[in-house]
Order: C-alpha cells, then structure tokens, then sequence
C-alpha cells in the first residue's frame, strides 16, 4: 500500500512499508523511489509511519532488517515494459489498461507538482490539473467507448523534480497504425474534426509563474493532437472563387450571395456535411432575426479554416473562480496556410469582439474554440475550459432527426437533455469516433437512438439508449 506524501517524510525522499508486511526479490513494485522496511521498535510490533512519500522519476531500491538487527539490500525486480533511460527520459510506469493510466497520469501530476513547490498541502494548481485530466480523459476514453476493439499501447513516465527538462509527468498512447477520427456533432457548428495519429502524448510541464497575472497558470503539452479542417471547406471555397474571379471579383458578401444561390444544387444536404454545419446555424430562428452582416461574417470564417494542430494547452484561474484555457498551434506548415490563418484572425476580431456573448448562446462550441485560440489577442479571456471539455467528449446517443437537414445526419440527435422549460437536464459529448480508414463511410457505430423527440416539450426519446454499460428507457414528457 502507498499513502500519499507527509509533510513529516518529505525530507527522506522514499517511500516506507509496513514491518508486517512481506517482500521479495520477485516482488512486483511500480518504480516510485527507495523502499524500505523499517526496523520494529520491539517484537511483535506492527507500528509504521502513516504515509510513505515517494521520488518521483529515480530507480528503485529496497532494504530491509533482518533477524540479525542487519541492513539487507537488494537490486530492484525487472519490470516488463520499465525503463529508466530511454530517449524520452524518466522512468516508464507499466499500466494495466488505459483507464488506470489515466488514473496513474493524473495522482503522479499532483505528486510531482508537489515536490516541485515543496510547500505541503495542496499545490496552486490543483484545481487547473483537475481540469487539464478531465479534456485528456474525455479524449482517450470517448476512443476506447466507441472503438472498443482497439489495443492501445500505452507509455506513462514520471520524470524527477529536479531533473534537466520541463516536464513532470507524460502519458503517450497509440492506437495504431491507422489515425482515429472524432466527426463533431453537426449542432455544434465546428468546421473541423479531431484527429489523433501515431502516437498522441500529452505532457505536464513546470508550472511557471504568470507574467501578466496573479493567478496560477498551468501549460499541457501536445503531440499528435489535430483539429483538421472539413475537407468540404476548401473545395467549396475554391468553387465559388474561380466563379467570382470570373464574374466582378470575390468578397465577403458575394460569397454569401454565391452559396445562397448554388448550395443546393452543388451542394446538396444528403450528401454535404458542409451544408448541414451551415444550415444548423443559418436556419435559427433567431439568428434570421439578426443583422444580415452576421450570417457572411460567419460563412466568410467557415471558408476560411486552416485546421489547427495543436502544441500546447494552458489551463487559467481567473478571478471568478472559473478554469480557463488557451491553446497555442503548431506553425503553419505552408503560404497559403499561413494566409488562412491571417483571415482567421481577422474573423476572429470581428465576431469575438463584437457578438462574443451572442455567439456563447447560438453556438457555445465554435465561439469558444475561437476564444481559445484568439481571445488572448483580442485582450479577453480565453475558452471556457468546460466547454472545451464538453466539445472532446464522446457522445453517448445520436441519430438522425426528423426532416431538415437533421433527416440526412447521424449526428443530429448529439444534443442535451432538456425539460419541458428547455433548461438542461443531461448533458453529453459532441464527438463520434471512427478509424480513418473508415471516414468515406463513416461507420463509426450504430446509432444509439433510433427515433428521437420533435418537440421541445420533450425530455427524451421513448427509445432504449445506452448510458454507462446499461440499458434503461426514458419515458416521453407529456406534451405542456
């Protein structure tokens, strides 16, 4: 048994077991620091320190007493899948599954974070640590939900406090060889959808004071991460500007004007994801009720989607409490992508500057994954990290709705639970996974509801749907 860090041990740098406890040579103990027995202060005792603090990122090593009031070492068992001086550096900590690396990922950062500060109790960025597990555990786990017949390799290393680097604490996975697809739920009006390749590995980095604030900040590191752009987004692009080039030129309002007049016959809703992300948004009610300036603001920034890989995550605690996240991308890799990206910003200043708060209630994922990328810029905060969270996470039921464009899309139903008062009752994911080999048909599963409620009135569907491995059904609300 391992207790967690005492401020009373923190001066011996290893970890203790209790006398009563027996060891071997072939004893298989997780590399965490020295293990020791410590002596009994008299026979038949059984008293030991009540926490057995840990060094983080060391090869182990235990001793114990034997019945000659001797010191006893012995070498360390070998363990399979154990390094202690691999290129990645650290010690690799062998995991029985995915999700008890995750939980292994997560108890490590909070040690390591505190034998950093070395100050005892709860570190400054717990609560952001809570967090930063929470968008990784939503992304790994939303994989293995929906693609259960894949194998992950796993890699978890802890690296020592006062070792060369940055980092504390890694977690790699590869799900093989092919790249898994997460399809954003049409309703969320995200032009992009989430790719994992190789090797994904997310990393906890030193915390490092704030500069521009008082508050902590903590910085997650991103390998293999991608948000990539809908394929369809360039090739509509691309149509309509060599027909404008033709025909007085291209500009924001005549490519509104283009899409309003060729959408349906270039672009039918069948069999365009592109045209049912636009309808979803452009076909509020609402939203028709607001400035035209707002529906070409927002089709001029759906044409102009670099995609967007990912290098780093940082978690902020502003002044209300409320967990924040900015992330930086990866340098474009090419000229026209680095003009897409000047677009972007300049699309960026316009609706977070000026219909941020109305952006947050007509499409929450979107707006706050601009936040993320470009609220800093704008001089406002970022994305709300529990969004994000929300938008990485797998979704629970789906199917298609009842006429529209919803009738042509799987991902219709990816929505929240709401009463008879439209308040939210349940929330889910917005993500449906899929190997890549796979995105032309877009077999990902089968869809988890099969007839979904038309009316707002509603609470849910009449139909089975799965929720955490078991199977109930949810009563139809009567109609107010």
């Amino acid at each position: 048994a391992i207790w967690p860090l005492h401020e009373s041990q923190q001066h011996k740098h290893r970890a203790v077991i209790a006398p009563a406890m027996s060891m071997s040579a072939s004893t298989p103990i997780s590399p965490m620091g020295d293990i020791v027995l410590p002596k009994p202060e008299s026979t038949g005792s059984h008293r030991h320190p009540d926490c057995l603090p840990r060094l983080l990122g060391h090869p182990l090593r235990f001793s114990c007493w034997n019945r000659d009031d001797k010191v006893v070492e012995a070498k360390a068992p070998t363990l399979k899948g154990t390094t202690s001086g691999s290129a990645l550096g650290g010690v690799s900590i062998p995991c029985k599954d995915l999700r008890s690396a995750l939980q292994t990922f997560e108890r490590s950062g909070l040690t390591s974070m505190r034998l950093a500060e070395a100050g005892g109790g709860a570190p400054k960025g717990e609560k952001l640590w809570g967090t930063a597990c929470d968008l990784v555990r939503a992304l790994l786990l939303g994989v293995e939900e929906h693609l259960p017949d894949l194998r992950p390799e796993i890699d978890l290393r802890e690296h020592s406090p006062d070792a060369p680097g940055v980092e504390m604490v890694s977690l790699a996975v590869n799900f093989g060889a092919q790249a898994v697809i997460g399809e954003v739920a049409t309703p969320s009006r995200c032009g992009f959808e989430v790719r994992m390749s190789g090797s994904v590995r997310f990393s906890l980095q030193r915390l490092v004071p704030s500069k521009s604030s008082s508050q902590p900040q903590l910085t997650l590191r991103v390998h293999g991460l991608d948000f990539d752009s809908l394929p369809e987004c360039h090739a509509v692009f691309k149509s309509l500007e060599k027909d404008l080039r033709e025909n007085g030129g291209l500009s924001k309002e005549s490519a509104y004007e283009w899409w309003t007049e060729n959408k349906d016959t270039e672009y039918p809703l069948e069999s365009s994801k592109f045209h049912r992300m636009v309808e979803s948004l452009f076909g509020q009610r609402a939203l028709q009720m607001m400035p035209k300036q707002i529906r070409i603001d927002s089709f001029w920034g759906f044409l102009h989607n670099p995609g967007c890989s990912i290098q780093s995550f940082t978690f902020h605690a502003d002044s209300r409490s409320k967990t924040t996240l900015t992330a930086r991308r990866n340098p474009a890799k090419s000229v026209e992508e680095a003009k897409l990206l000047e677009t972007c910003l300049e699309v960026a200043q316009t609706v977070l500057k000026g219909n941020r708060s109305a952006g947050e209630r007509f499409a929450a994922s979107v707006t706050n994954f601009g936040a993320m990328l470009y609220g800093p810029d704008m001089g406002q905060s970022g994305a709300d990290a529990a969004a994000i969270v929300k938008l990485c996470s797998a979704a629970r039921w789906w199917g298609p709705g009842p006429d529209g464009w919803g009738k042509f899309d799987q991902t219709w139903g990816c929505k929240d639970k709401r009463n008879a008062f439209g308040i939210v009752v349940e929330e889910q994911g917005r993500l449906l996974w899929r190997v890549q080999s796979q995105a032309d048909t877009v077999q990902a599963a089968k869809p988890r509801v099969h007839k979904v409620a038309t009316s707002a009135a509603t609470v849910a569907s009449e139909v089975p749907m799965r929720r955490h491995g078991v199977l109930c059904c949810r009563k139809r609300a009567k109609q107010a």
